[in-house]
């Protein structure tokens, strides 16, 4: 074996996440996610995705948000026990139950006393994006949408971001029946945000460590 494949073949066989790496960017991802759907719920918005789906039937039905998120995410677990693995599916089950713990848990540990909706959906699109990311860096996912679009990443190259750009086209329909148009269109741009920083920025080729 020529010396620089023997290099090359021993940086990768190197570069992997320790179960500690893992468990603190899991914690990161969790946390950040439940913080950027807290600033949505205060303002009365909306994102993408299963959450979003959850805020639709949240508001519409006046359930508290972390239950029908835990529920909606049930029968993604079905597609990542069989098409990704038992790991991915534990991880993302608990990312999703801590992510349905903590939001349900915000409203008294945080409030806001101003909060520009635009300003809201911006904030909370990077700070779910960031959340996103570090999920999957660390072999897991925020459930839902989120787990079709890992497993379709992984095995095709086609972008997470575009993917749940599709599935949010489908969401904001139906949320102009539960909030108001403003509401509708600063969680549009919200959710803009949120699938344009995924796409851009998580990208195999990007990373060694896995």
């Amino acid at each position: 074996m020529p010396a620089d494949t023997a290099v090359a073949t021993n940086e990768v066989k190197k570069a992997s996440h320790s179960a500690f790496d893992n468990a603190q960017g899991q914690l990161f991802g969790i946390i950040m996610t439940a913080f950027g759907i807290s600033i949505l719920h205060a303002a009365g918005l909306i994102t993408g995705q299963a959450a979003g789906l959850s805020f639709v039937i949240a508001y519409a039905t006046g359930l508290d948000f972390g239950p029908v998120f835990f529920v909606v995410n049930l029968p993604f677990y079905a597609l990542a026990l069989a098409r990704i693995g038992w790991r991915f599916t534990l991880r993302s089950l608990l990312a999703v139950t801590s992510i349905s713990v903590l939001t349900t848990l915000a409203p008294q540990a945080i409030r806001y006393d101003v909060l520009h909706p635009y300003v809201a959906a911006v904030l909370a699109g990077f700070c779910i994006g960031i959340g996103v990311i570090g999920l999957f860096r660390h072999g897991s996912s925020g459930g839902g949408v989120g787990i079709l679009a890992y497993y379709i990443q992984e095995k095709t190259g086609f972008r997470a971001g575009w993917l749940q750009a599709m599935f949010d086209v489908v969401i904001f329909a139906m949320a102009v029946f539960v909030i108001d148009g403003k509401a509708v269109l600063a969680s549009m741009l919200g959710a803009a945000v949120l699938n344009a920083f995924v796409a851009f920025n998580h990208r195999t080729d990007w990373y060694v460590a896995r």
